[in-house]
């Protein structure tokens, strides 16, 4: 199932799109999924980066223990 979902962009910015879709040769709503779904990832990736610094951080993990801990893990000691 689709939706439609309509959204306002910068003339400079629909040109782009227009440009990228004929030289592609997919859809200017292709474009579009495609850049929203790597979006999407870069936030659900960041947001897991701040889980991990904030998990570390409350169980006193520095950069510095990093490679120790990787060592452990590796060896099965963790």
């Amino acid at each position: 199932m689709s939706r439609l979902l309509s959204v306002s962009v910068p003339d400079d910015l629909a040109a782009e799109i227009e440009y990228l879709a004929e030289t592609s040769g997919r859809t200017k709503s292709e474009l579009v999924r495609d850049a929203l779904r790597r979006q999407i990832r870069l936030e659900r990736f960041s947001a897991l980066q701040r889980f991990g610094q904030d998990q570390a951080e409350t169980e006193g993990i520095g950069p510095e223990d990093i490679e120790g801990l990787v060592d452990e893990v590796r060896a099965g000691r963790r």
